[in-house]
């Protein structure tokens, strides 16, 4: 607990939002949210959801954890809201909006688009694994890509199965059977 605290009143002194401004862009942010105002934690929050959008660095949050970070940033700032600062907090209040700020860095550190994912796989053809490392962005931006191709194929794959290149037209389902 006094690890907790001691490290509480560390960020609680800090006087300058660590939002990674002083970071390269491409690094991950391991504290993007640390403000000890109302007026600070309202400008990082408003950067937190601009960079929750598309193109932003925590685009591919899934909603699930987005909602979270949401309930996170309400949280906090109705309890900033309430104190005025965290200086002004007791220390029950201190713990429970540390807690939320780790909890909120821990997701969007988690969504972080620079975030490496590293796995042991065997390339097409080999059976030795190796390492193969990916960012979270590139990760997503594949996996947008092949599902873009795979519909695209299914759609081509159902025009020429129609007939429509002829200009035939797909047959209709009457009553459970064909009908043209």
């Amino acid at each position: 607990m006094k690890q907790i605290v001691r490290r509480f009143a560390l960020l609680a002194s800090m006087q300058v939002l660590c939002l990674g401004a002083a970071v390269a862009d491409d690094k991950v942010i391991q504290k993007p949210v640390a403000a000890d105002t109302p007026e600070k934690f309202a400008q990082t929050a408003d950067q937190v959801r601009k960079e929750m959008s598309t193109g932003g660095r925590y685009e591919f949050i899934n909603p699930s954890d987005k909602a979270k970070a949401e309930a996170d940033m309400e949280s906090m700032a109705s309890m900033l809201q309430q104190s005025g600062s965290v200086a002004a907090m007791n220390q029950d209040q201190k713990v429970q909006l540390f807690n939320a700020q780790e909890h909120l860095n821990g997701i969007l550190t988690h969504s972080d688009r620079n975030r490496l994912i590293c796995e042991n796989s065997a390339p097409t053809g080999s059976n030795l694994r190796r390492p193969t490392c990916l960012t979270v962005g590139e990760i997503e931006t594949k996996r947008q890509h092949d599902q873009k191709g795979v519909q695209d194929l299914q759609r081509q794959a159902n025009q020429n199965n129609c007939g429509m290149k002829q200009g035939g037209s797909c047959p209709t389902t009457i009553g459970g059977r064909k009908g043209g």
